[in-house]
């Protein structure tokens, strides 16, 4: 009830939320008003949110085609892309949840699929976060911050962050979060035919805190190669998380991923890493 008030039921000081309504003493005649919105009415309201998700999402290439990695680096044909770049970058008021931490490397992690499953005919909102899901961010918070770069816009984005509770959870921090509207539009080649699709252009991040991160630092977790255009050698592809399979309960990834993490934190520089190979990686 803390986010429901009732008011009427006395005049002066507020009984504590420990009294009963019949120690109260109150009149049958009394009235009374209830204000404020029910936490099952907050999450139906995330949830329709999320529900309308779909209907933001960016103009892509069919991914499922693409799954190894003799065809994963789509060569960008056009590169007019650096003025859609300082477009971006010149009009995108970042917002720090928390400051980045000196010293740290950086990764970069996408939500829908890669943390978590929204699909709401996949079960109840409450349980979609990816097996291992807060594990795998208190395991790697001591050698990485974390920025979020999701393919929807803010208002789902938050919400599902709200959710999972990765905004509030007390071993970990997000530094910050990218919605959509920070993707930029470019034009690849698959096999011999153009295609056109958005992308997550690190710059945008190495920019704004330049200082801090840059190209030999960071790794970007996606389950989506395209996304990586870019820079494919800073991206790390893992596998779809779905709550449809009949092996979503026995998802082992972020555990894996987490020990791969683990093993290049204390490198001086991912830049001669081979990403692709990340299941074999070995010292």
């Amino acid at each position: 009830m803390e986010s429901q008030k009732l008011l009427g039921l006395v005049k002066g000081k507020l009984p504590s939320n420990s009294e009963t309504l019949e120690s109260l003493g109150i009149k049958s005649s009394a009235r009374v008003r209830l204000i404020g919105t029910r936490k099952a009415d907050q999450l139906r309201s995330m949830t329709s949110a999320l529900d309308e998700s779909d209907s933001y999402n960016l103009p892509a290439i069919n991914d499922s085609d693409c799954l190894d990695a003799t065809c994963s680096q789509m060569p960008v044909v056009v590169s007019n892309y650096k003025k859609k770049l300082d477009k971006v970058i010149g009009e995108t008021k970042v917002q720090v949840i928390n400051p980045p931490r000196p010293g740290r490397k950086l990764l970069v992690l996408d939500l829908d699929f890669t943390l978590l499953d929204c699909n709401p005919h996949s079960g109840n909102m409450m349980n979609m976060a990816r097996p291992g899901l807060h594990d795998f961010l208190t395991a790697t918070y001591e050698y990485y911050d974390f920025i979020v770069w999701s393919q929807t816009n803010w208002v789902v984005l938050e919400s599902k962050m709200t959710i999972l509770g990765m905004l509030t959870h007390p071993s970990y921090r997000i530094v910050t979060a990218l919605d959509a509207s920070t993707m930029i539009s470019v034009r690849s080649l698959r096999g011999e035919k153009e295609v056109s699709h958005h992308v997550k252009a690190l710059e945008i991040i190495w920019t704004w805190f330049s200082q801090i991160y840059d190209h030999k630092n960071t790794v970007h977790v996606d389950d989506l190669d395209r996304n990586f255009a870019l820079n494919w050698q800073n991206g790390l592809k893992i596998r779809p998380y779905k709550r449809s399979s009949l092996r979503a309960h026995k998802d082992k990834e972020l555990g894996k991923l987490a020990q791969y993490l683990l093993l290049i934190a204390e490198l001086d520089s991912f830049e001669n890493l081979d990403h692709s190979q990340w299941r074999s990686y070995q010292l």
